[in-house]
């Protein structure tokens, strides 16, 4: 057992991982740092214009994807080293979120094309013809009222 724990303090890897854990803790202090600011700049935000600043809800979430990765090496969970020792990639969820909201104003940005259907002769009789059902019923409704004495008055 006691040869066991010298060979592993002679193993250079675990010195080299060591150093870099000691590295990765400062970037991660540092991260916090930016994190306080970047939670007080959004709540200022919030209360001076009523909603959040999307630029720092994404920093915001690709710092805290950058917390998770460094967490994830100093617990030893992970041999990726993350930034400054690897590139720098924001979170999944950042660039899911802002995917979708760039495809929903993609969306919102099409117009829509209507196919309108005239029977042949172009002769159309009544527009309760091309309505839904559900349409055309409060339409005939609507045209139709109840009197004092029960019967049916069409309008």
């Amino acid at each position: 057992m006691a040869d066991d724990i010298v060979e592993n303090l002679k193993q250079p890897t675990q010195w080299f991982r060591i150093a870099f854990m000691l590295a990765l803790a400062v970037a991660l202090y540092l991260a916090g740092l930016v994190l306080t600011l970047l939670i007080i700049a959004q709540a200022l935000f919030g209360l001076l214009t009523g909603a959040d600043n999307r630029n720092l809800r994404e920093l915001g979430a690709a710092l805290t994807g950058y917390v998770r990765q460094v967490l994830d090496f100093l617990t030893y969970n992970s041999e990726f080293k993350p930034f400054p020792f690897a590139p720098f990639e924001a979170s999944p969820a950042a660039a899911e979120s802002t995917t979708h909201e760039a495809e929903a104003a993609d969306v919102m940005d099409q117009e829509q094309d209507v196919e309108v259907h005239v029977p042949e002769g172009g002769d159309i009789a009544s527009t309760d013809e091309l309505a839904p059902p559900a349409k055309a019923a409060r339409r005939r409704s609507s045209r139709t009222s109840k009197n004092s004495d029960g019967d049916n008055d069409v309008a």
